[in-house]
């Protein structure tokens, strides 16, 4: 990976539709929604939501299948029409295979 281009990625991203939960981290906010990946990585998620998180909003991802959870915070959301629904994009605090996937790819951490 080129570490001076500001536009490489930091793992390999894997279309992947899995069953996820997200809550908010934050009191102030009371958000919690079952969802689908359309999107992973090492190093977090992309998932399509109907309405628009905050960017930085500390969330907590939850494994509908295992109940394993990593947390992160929201760094982008794109409306895709007409603002809703979003294409959200959540960044975990420490990337890993948290996915579980058997082959990941050879960017991904071990842990």
């Amino acid at each position: 990976m080129d570490t001076n281009n500001p536009d490489a990625r930091r793992s390999t991203r894997l279309s992947r539709q899995i069953a996820i939960e997200i809550t908010s981290l934050d009191p102030a906010v009371d958000y919690r929604v079952e969802c689908t990946t359309v999107m992973v990585n090492a190093h977090g998620c992309g998932v399509i939501l109907r309405e628009q998180l905050r960017k930085g909003l500390p969330v907590m991802v939850q494994l509908v299948s295992s109940g394993r959870i990593n947390k992160g915070r929201v760094v982008f959301g794109i409306p895709l029409s007409d603002g809703s629904p979003w294409l959200t994009a959540i960044e975990f605090d420490c990337p890993s295979n948290f996915w579980g996937n058997t082959d990941p790819p050879a960017d991904w951490p071990l842990v």
